[in-house]
């Protein structure tokens, strides 16, 4: 069978490494995709695993992971139990199983020691369809027996 005539028009398609890299350090408008509970492998703790993917800018659909502890080293709690309670508060509610579509600023910096990798430094405000920020003040700041469907 020869192709060439359906070939003919095709470029060769330019070398696209799949080099991994960290987007530059700033804030980024991202949507909430997987929340999944996780178990450090070398540590043993437990804790919340976040897939994000940016929206609305230069990087759009860049997706970016976090981890963050809720058992294990007052180190580890140190970093992430203040994200965690942020975001519960920009939710709108402490259960994580209702983040996933959720729209925040997310600030990330660059590993120092994988610059390959990002860094989630925290959780901005919730981001609306139109990119304009939610006033803070509209957000409850915990569950109440209304938000039960039970």
């Amino acid at each position: 069978m020869d192709l060439s005539a359906l070939l003919s028009g095709v470029k060769a398609q330019e070398d696209q490494s799949m080099e991994k890299k960290a987007l530059p350090a700033s804030d980024y408008n991202v949507v909430i995709e997987k929340v999944e509970a996780k178990t450090n492998a070398s540590t043993g703790a437990k804790g919340i695993s976040l897939q994000c993917r940016v929206f609305g800018e230069k990087y759009n659909n860049y997706v970016v992971f976090d981890y963050m502890a809720i058992t294990g080293s007052d180190k580890a709690l140190e970093y992430s139990l203040p994200k965690l309670k942020k975001l519960g508060m920009i939710t709108g509610t402490e259960n994580a199983s209702t983040w996933v579509g959720k729209k925040v600023k997310m600030s990330l910096g660059i590993d120092k020691n994988d610059p390959t990798r990002n860094i989630n430094w925290g959780f901005g405000e919730v981001v609306v369809d139109d990119n304009t920020p939610i006033s803070s003040s509209n957000i409850k700041p915990t569950i109440t027996s209304d938000d039960i469907p039970f």
